[in-house]
């Protein structure tokens, strides 16, 4: 298991509320603890959201929690009906996230008996200590430690592409079985739905550091880079799918057909992962790639020849020219978006160069 921010971040909340809770002198300084677990989140925006849930829904169950201790006391039943109550009503409000935390406010608040001579102190002593633990959680992740998933993105996508290249060289040269890249291709779907959830992190999360208009202009052009990376990415990784679902297929089809599948998606191929490395500064923009003009003229190639293997008179290559063209238009799909994130890449590094893409480095042994 690797320790990573996550695992030092809920250290740090817990101590955090701990030591607050402390400060105030509440006499429960755990429920801090539990409340700071419970709100931790994975991302800055998750956390404002959850601050504002999280206060809401313990505001509720603590008000709950007196009216039922004061008017029904506080027997197991009635302290089970209530939980059961304050959970409906959280879920009536779409504050289901929070219903863990709000449950532990419930109890801690119930358990005290009506004949407490503080009642009033205790309960505001509870719902402080909750207030702490969901603050100090929201600290951590927003001024503290922030995530930052443009490196993990950054890495991610380029972890993918050389992934999926290395599956689709495999393919071409059938030095893989059929079976074997089907296990692959799984393990590598998977990969793609964690970097597409960074994505969608790294999209919805908030700015709070000084100069926020500048960055929020900075990350905006970032997300469409990121996004026509993803998608390009995506495309790819069909292509691989297609290849291999429509290995027979391929074979019946004629040799110099397969060599311009294998010439046109080895350029391909080149000229993405060029893209990519232009992206992070590794290949000098100011150099043109002769890949663009040579992929190409492969494309128009791959292009006629599959359209003058098609014949309506013979029935059975019918059927194999309308299986070829899944492969040829997810080809020329992902041709198209290689293209237009090249652009989009010399866009960026000709007019927004200062807007340099963080790229997570990956620890070698």
């Amino acid at each position: 298991m690797r320790l990573g921010a996550r695992v030092l971040k809920t250290g740090i909340a817990i101590t955090l509320a701990i030591y607050s809770a402390m400060f105030f002198d509440l006499s429960t300084a755990s429920i801090a603890g539990i409340s700071a677990i419970s709100a931790l989140k994975s991302s800055v925006n998750q956390s404002y959201k959850s601050l504002i849930e999280q206060l809401q829904a313990n505001l509720i169950g603590a008000i709950l929690a007196i009216i039922a201790v004061i008017t029904l006391g506080n027997n197991p039943v009635i302290i089970g009906f209530t939980c059961i109550l304050v959970i409906i009503i959280t879920l009536k409000l779409k504050l289901e996230n929070t219903i863990a935390t709000t449950l532990v406010t419930v109890v801690v608040i119930m358990e005290v008996s009506t004949s407490t001579e503080h009642f009033a102190i205790f309960t505001f002593d509870r719902i402080l200590a909750v207030t702490i633990g969901v603050l100090a959680a929201s600290f951590v992740n927003i001024f503290l430690m922030p995530p930052n998933y443009e490196k993990k993105l950054s890495r991610g996508m380029i972890s993918i592409t050389e992934q999926t290249n290395k599956l689709m060289m495999m393919a071409l040269h059938k030095t893989v079985s059929h079976n074997g890249l089907k296990d692959e291709i799984y393990q590598l779907k998977e990969i793609m739905r964690n970097v597409t959830k960074i994505y969608r992190l790294y999209k919805e999360d908030r700015i709070i550091l000084v100069g926020r208009k500048k960055k929020e202009h900075e990350k905006s052009r970032k997300i469409v880079l990121f996004r026509q990376m993803l998608v390009t990415a995506d495309n790819a990784f069909d292509t691989l799918k297609a290849l291999n679902r429509l290995e027979y297929e391929i074979n019946a089809s004629p040799k110099e057909f397969q060599d311009l599948i294998k010439n046109e998606l080895t350029c391909l191929m080149q000229y993405h992962e060029h893209a990519l490395m232009k992206l992070i500064g590794k290949v000098n923009c100011d150099q043109t790639s002769p890949l663009h003009r040579e992929e190409n003229i492969l494309k128009d190639k791959l292009t006629k020849a599959f359209l003058d293997h098609h014949d309506l008179n013979d029935e059975e290559k019918q059927k194999t020219w309308l299986h070829l063209f899944q492969v040829v238009s997810a080809i020329l799909e992902y041709s198209e978006n290689v293209e237009h994130l090249n652009t989009l890449v010399d866009s960026h590094q000709t007019y927004h160069k200062e807007y340099q893409v963080q790229v997570e480095q990956v620890e070698t042994m």
